[in-house]
């Protein structure tokens, strides 16, 4: 959009110099008010022009009372708005000496009474930087110290602030109290990044790929070769695993085995971020002190056998029951003999017989 020369621009001043980053600069840099076209008059037009493209916004249409009823107020110049340097917001002085005020953010005008810089021959606005005799300097006035860098090199972000300062080749940042003591800075309601990454969510993802290779087997017992499947979770994050381990001989064993987070995480980084391995081997040194350890094969015909032994055995168990009853019975028998033979018997239908 082309504007002609009479269209009032006022600078906001906005932006904050810090070594962490180049300068901070708005999406626009520069307010415009120019008289609304509507021939039924609708007053002004106040627009934001970003000053490297030349793109305007319209922000609002006013019409402020003028000298007659039903009339917007007339007599745009030079001197009619400035932007409030502690405020930001827009100041607009109508032909009558009324003023106005404009906050972008919420779209609202406040009637500011009458025009009193017309009382004094000079005016400036305070300035927001100041430099104190120890060689600190103050972005804000008073209470409200919005930046405050000291000569030791440290910057301070509000007055109980955030303190970053470069020291050795890195950027140290901490947090500060009234006292001066050290706090800790706590990220409330909003994830830290580093690189992208989630830090919060990565340390979850670490517990959950340890905590999931743990269920894997490392050493295998009775056979050449063991493979899993594992699952682990760390601060409600999930990881699921596989591996195997392998016995090479007596005394070397190989294993090896990875995992991996669940997938659709929010700033989890690339997949290596999201992937964890191991990889090692056990060698026994010494002279084992076990007994030596039979195959499954060996140990299966050694069951078997043992079964049947067990069936043999419970068949002779069974015979000798029998064997047990039928001497029972024939001890029963000859106990009776005996007691025959010896006359112990008074039966009167046995018959005897004297011997010369």
């Amino acid at each position: 959009m082309t504007f002609s020369r009479k269209l009032l621009t006022a600078a906001i001043a906005s932006s904050i110099l810090m070594p962490l980053s180049s300068e901070v600069k708005a999406d626009w840099d520069f307010w415009a008010i120019k008289t609304n076209d509507d021939p039924t008059g609708k007053g002004y037009d106040f627009y934001t022009i970003n000053n490297d493209t030349g793109e305007a916004t319209l922000r609002n249409t006013k019409c402020f009372p003028g000298s007659y009823a039903g009339q917007c107020s007339a007599g745009l110049n030079a001197d009619s708005a400035y932007v409030d340097p502690t405020s930001g917001d827009l100041y607009f002085k109508t032909d009558l000496s009324d003023i106005y005020s404009y906050n972008l953010e919420t779209d609202t005008w406040t009637t500011r009474g009458d025009e009193w810089k017309g009382t004094y021959t000079t005016v400036k606005a305070r300035s927001s930087i100041s430099a104190s005799s120890d060689g600190t300097i103050n972005v804000g006035s008073g209470n409200d110290i919005l930046l405050k860098k000291k000569t030791n090199g440290e910057y301070h972000l509000g007055e109980n602030s955030l303190v970053t300062k470069e020291e050795n080749g890195k950027q140290n940042l901490w947090g500060q109290d009234a006292n001066g003591n050290k706090i800790p800075v706590n990220i409330k309601g909003s994830k830290l990044l580093i690189d992208g990454r989630d830090v919060e969510q990565s340390i979850n993802n670490v517990g959950a790929l340890s905590a999931a290779l743990t269920g894997l087997p490392t050493v295998p017992t009775d056979t050449t070769l063991a493979c899993g499947l594992g699952t682990g979770t760390h601060g409600g994050d999930f990881a699921f695993s596989g591996g195997c381990a392998s016995k090479v001989n007596e005394k070397l064993s190989i294993n090896y085995a990875a995992s991996i987070t669940m997938p659709g995480q929010d700033y989890a980084g690339d997949f290596e971020d999201q992937f964890s391995a191991r990889a090692g081997f056990v060698w026994k040194l010494g002279k084992s002190n076990k007994p030596t350890q039979i195959s499954m094969q060996a140990k299966e015909q050694m069951e078997d056998k043992i079964n049947s032994l067990e069936v043999k055995n419970e068949k002779i168990l069974s015979k000798n029951q029998k064997l047990e009853n039928k001497v029972s019975t024939l001890l029963a028998r000859l106990e009776r003999l005996e007691k025959v033979a010896l006359s112990e018997s008074k039966s009167k239908n046995l018959a005897t017989i004297k011997l010369p």
